[in-house]
């Protein structure tokens, strides 16, 4: 009888008992309104990802378990108790290459455990999956039909185009006799503050003149600075003589997911985003010039890759 009584209690009060072993002794289940607010980081201004764009669905993760239909960015469904506390807030960027989630401020938020990519309408791209966690939101009081909670969604201008390079300095003065450490150095443009790129690829070109010196040694890529980012030449690998470069890729190329984040932060100043590439050289004869080509290569929402942005580059002895 008393076994019984407890359990009368606890599906009145919206609780569901978890199993021997998980974490915490209650989660919720029951009804959860649930309101979104979608700003952009660079300024706390509105941002709107349209109804269409988005879905909740439950636990399961199955693109087709909806929750209910969002409406002017809110949605009021039943967490149940195989959802173990979890929903997951789907957005879709299908054809818009304008924003992007910014998964590191949107995780900020006391509801939100998660953001990730998956590919839940198997349309070949992924899709930006937010893990949202009511399961500590306690017992329905008094007077409650349901618990009301606000998520908040950050988002940057996604920046794909328009992006180039300032050259400050080319390697001159290359020795004949003894190797040396030379640098080219310039900065990123074509940003906006709060704008922000992925990037997919950096690709170093050699020219039909550069390839040889780039395999037989001659040249050896020491560095590349990009931002906050520091490749060595172990990070791209041995040069690739058959289409004459050096390439490094991050993400899987097919998606939007993975990429390196290069972001304009307020205030961030006119050079933000140096680029330093860095080589050990000696030349075979004087008067000798060399040019290679960095391109970088950045994901769009829509999960393509943008065409390269790219600065020539030159050595001289």
């Amino acid at each position: 009888m008393i076994v019984a009584g407890i359990a009368i209690l606890l599906i009145v009060t919206g609780y569901v008992t978890v199993p021997s072993g998980t974490p915490g002794l209650e989660v919720y289940s029951g009804r959860v309104k649930v309101n979104l607010v979608q700003l952009k980081r660079i300024d706390g201004t509105a941002y709107e990802t349209t109804n269409t764009q988005m879905r909740v669905v439950h636990g399961s993760m199955d693109y087709n378990d909806k929750v209910g239909t969002l409406s002017s960015n809110t949605i009021t469904g039943d967490l149940k108790k195989e959802d173990k506390g979890y929903w997951y807030l789907i957005i879709d960027y299908g054809t818009n290459n304008t924003d992007w989630l910014d998964s590191s401020e949107t995780l900020k938020d006391p509801y939100v455990t998660r953001c990730f990519g998956a590919d839940g309408d198997r349309d070949g791209f992924d899709e930006e999956y937010v893990e949202l966690y009511f399961g500590n939101l306690g017992a329905l009081v008094a007077g409650e039909s349901y618990k009301e909670v606000e998520v908040s969604l950050i988002y940057d201008p996604a920046r794909t185009s328009t992006i180039a390079f300032t050259s400050l300095t080319n390697a001159s003065s290359v020795s004949t006799t003894a190797y040396s450490y030379h640098t080219c150095t310039g900065y990123t443009t074509g940003f906006t503050e709060g704008d922000l790129a992925k990037i997919a690829k950096v690709i170093i070109l050699a020219n039909t003149t550069s390839d040889d010196i780039c395999d037989n040694g001659s040249l050896v890529l020491t560095h590349f600075k990009l931002g906050p980012y520091t490749w060595t030449s172990s990070d791209f690998g041995a040069f690739d003589l058959a289409n004459v470069r050096w390439e490094m890729r991050f993400g899987d190329q097919i998606n939007s997911q993975g990429g390196k984040d290069l972001y304009y932060p307020k205030n961030g100043g006119d050079i933000w985003a140096p680029y330093e590439f860095k080589t050990y050289d000696k030349f075979g004869a004087a008067s000798q010039e060399y040019t290679l080509t960095i391109s970088i290569y950045v994901y769009k929402p829509d999960g393509s890759v943008s065409s390269a942005f790219s600065r020539v580059v030159s050595l001289t002895s």
